[in-house]
């Protein structure tokens, strides 16, 4: 919740006063105890001044009386009153008492008793350091204290119901944190300029106390005197039906003394700049985290499948039975905290991004500004305690998705396989989110396989759709030798990637051998192990690609080698050159290893590191996986027709009416996307889905 003003006009502080004489009630110590709906009336109207953005007058119907009230104060020490004086913050019993007969006395010798009010607007005490800023709480009372207002309005009344939502927001409002010695300071600091300037003498006393229970913190205060100071006036008094004058002290109060009370206690509670800028760092951090927390109840379906997917794995493997935290370390809940993290980690990357970058920001900001006072701490790091308080907020988050989880009723049951529709790059980040996870390695090893998976099959694809292409080419003399050469090259990586489809325990000796020979020989130079590149296997290689650089060399056909490599022929050239130069660099290095002259090695790793550094080549148009461990890029296919497209966006669309949605109706939806993609019921189609993603992806990269 953004904290602010509740308008351009509303005040900062409302200062009430209204006043008893002698005769209007039955006894003035009453006050110092309890009243009760009569208290209520003029913090309502208070509440509405603050919410119409105006002065309200002094006088009110009603008036004010209770001071000591449970419901209203916060005071943890039970031998004392939880008032305060011009002399104690928080008086004793015993001088309660005295208190009261003081008042006795007071109203004996026919006295009045005045009753303040002082209300304060809640951005006012948060930028002043009275309030601390707490995001969560204050969105919490600002909610409470509507439906609190809309059962009072409600008609006819229904008095349980009232009740019930002021105990809730007496209950969440008293949990605020509050500098109550700060406020009683400056009323303690100011009420005696303010009586002097009424005319009261040394004989006037008064007391107050803070409450708590409302959306506005307010003080309420009482004073009186021991001996008449007040002018005397002839009031009119209804008595037994007959009208008749009575002699009385003047009540009221002049406005501009009440006004220089209040301009008093305002620049006692404001602060210098230095102060003000803290608590402004303050605020903005705890305003960016509220905004993570908050944001984390609207995933959006269509961009961000991870965090759904995160989701899902969580509700799967969290524990049934007994309370759950994020930091505990129990092993039934192993599994469910590596999802958890993983969907952390994916939220902050991407749905929450802009806020954790700002709160990191503004908690570095924040840090810095208390730096010059640790300055002399040479264990002072400031980069350590900005990552304390992400981790702080990401433990949050979790323990907030957990609350989430278990409130929500998820047949898990009727999910599919949903991993079976995870893209390779949505597999890649599972591997990267999980790999510092304390999750299991069955559990990891399930995504591993899953992404080598993926690739084989784009692989397939990507090989079985150039053979196609390769078919539009006529067998002419210009082009017959690379036609042949790259058909075998096309039809041994098919092969390749269809093995790797299979786990190895069904696979047969003849079968291991011949995936072992067409990973040699279709490995790129880059991935060549430096541990295999012995002179047998790397003259090998390089043998066959002088081959192919000589048919390349006599191909005339331009258009056939640019379908083909996708790339110029004299990029291909160069290209082919370089594999041939890092396979030797590589052979080198193994050599050196095998003869125990691995110091040579420096200036051999160095060159490889300067052809990597250039830009990244492949050959065939192979872009299906890329060099770098994370986000591969997958080749576009092209070979399903339009009516299994259209289905498809179809079933992906289905449920994407809203942009966004609570976590619940999330889960919800993407029951109905599964169980809809589930009812497909071939690897076929699962895989078409994984390839129509990988392919829109790639054409928006390009």
């Amino acid at each position: 919740m953004r904290f602010k003003k509740e308008g351009n006009n509303s005040p900062e502080i409302i200062v009430t006063f209204k006043f008893e004489t002698s005769t209007s009630v039955e006894s003035f110590s009453r006050y110092v105890d309890y009243s009760d709906r009569e208290s209520a009336v003029v913090v309502d109207n208070i509440e509405q001044a603050f919410e119409n953005h105006e002065e309200p007058e002094p006088d009110f119907e009603k008036m004010i009386g209770y001071m000591k009230r449970g419901t209203a104060i916060v005071n943890k020490d039970e031998r004392r009153t939880g008032l305060f004086s011009e002399h104690s913050n928080n008086i004793s019993i015993d001088e309660l008492e005295e208190l009261k007969e003081k008042l006795n006395q007071g109203q004996a010798l026919g006295n009045n008793l005045w009753n303040p009010v002082v209300s304060f607007d809640v951005a006012f005490l948060i930028r002043v350091g009275v309030l601390e800023y707490n995001p969560e709480l204050e969105e919490k009372i600002d909610q409470l204290d509507k439906v609190f207002k809309a059962a009072e309005k409600e008609k006819p009344k229904n008095s349980k119901k009232i009740y019930q939502a002021k105990k809730a927001l007496e209950v969440a409002a008293k949990k605020r944190v509050v500098d109550q010695d700060k406020l009683k300071f400056v009323v303690q600091s100011n009420m005696g300029k303010f009586l002097r300037s009424e005319g009261f003498d040394e004989s006037v006393f008064w007391w107050g106390s803070v409450h708590l229970n409302t959306k506005h913190i307010h003080m309420h205060l009482s004073f009186s005197e021991l001996k008449p100071t007040r002018k005397m006036m002839e009031v009119p008094k209804e008595v037994n039906g007959k009208t008749i004058i009575v002699r009385e002290p003047r009540g009221k109060l002049k406005k501009k003394n009440i006004a220089k009370f209040k301009s008093n206690l305002y620049h006692s509670l404001e602060v210098d700049e230095e102060k003000r800028l803290k608590i402004e760092r303050e605020v903005k951090v705890g305003m960016h985290r509220q905004a993570i927390l908050s944001g984390v109840n609207k995933v959006s379906k269509d961009n961000f499948s991870l965090c759904n997917f995160y989701l899902l794995e969580t509700a799967k493997h969290l524990p049934k039975e007994g309370k759950i935290n994020y930091q505990s370390n129990r092993k039934e809940f192993r599994e469910s905290k590596a999802y958890l993290t993983a969907f952390v980690e994916e939220y902050v990357r991407t749905i929450g991004k802009d806020d954790y970058i700002a709160f990191t920001e503004a908690t570095k900001k924040q840090l810095e500004s208390y730096k010059e006072s640790y300055s002399r701490n040479p264990k002072y790091n400031l980069e350590k305690l900005v990552t304390e308080r992400q981790n702080v907020l990401k433990a949050s988050l979790a323990n907030k998705m957990i609350k989430e989880i278990q409130k929500s009723s998820i047949d898990l049951g009727r999910y599919g396989e949903d991993s079976d529709f995870l893209n390779s790059k949505e597999l890649e980040q599972i591997v990267e989110d999980l790999k510092d996870t304390k999750i299991s390695s069955k559990e990891s090893g399930k995504y591993k396989w899953l992404l080598k998976l993926s690739y084989a099959e784009a692989d397939e694809q990507n090989f079985k759709q150039k053979l196609r292409e390769l078919e539009h080419f006529e067998d002419l003399k210009g082009n017959t030798d690379l036609k042949k050469f790259v058909k075998q090259k096309f039809q041994e990586q098919i092969s390749l990637a269809q093995f790797e489809q299979m786990p190895n325990y069904v696979l047969t000796l003849e079968e291991k051998e011949r995936k072992r020979k067409f990973q040699q020989k279709n490995t790129s130079a880059r991935n060549f192990p430096i541990k295999s590149a012995s002179d047998i296997l790397i003259n090998e290689r390089i043998k066959e690609l002088n081959n192919e650089l000589k048919i390349v060399e006599q191909t005339r056909d331009k258009g056939m080698i640019k379908s083909i490599y996708q790339m110029e022929k004299k990029q291909v050239l160069s290209s082919i050159n370089k594999e041939k130069t890092i396979l030797g660099i590589k052979n080198q290095i193994y050599n050196n290893n095998q003869n125990e002259k691995r110091s040579d090695n420096k200036v051999l790793f160095n060159q490889l590191k300067e052809i990597y550094g250039e830009k990244s080549y492949n050959l065939y148009g192979n872009h299906y996986r890329s060099n770098s461990k994370r986000f591969s890029k997958v080749s576009k296919i092209n070979d399903f027709n339009n009516q299994e497209k259209n289905q498809l966006k179809m079933n992906r669309l289905m449920s994407g009416k809203s942009s966004y949605r609570h976590f619940q109706e999330v889960i919800d939806k993407n029951q109905k996307i599964f169980q809809g993609l589930v009812s497909l019921s071939n690897s076929d189609r699962k895989r078409v889905e994984r390839l129509k993603r990988q392919s829109d992806e790639e054409e928006k990269e390009r």
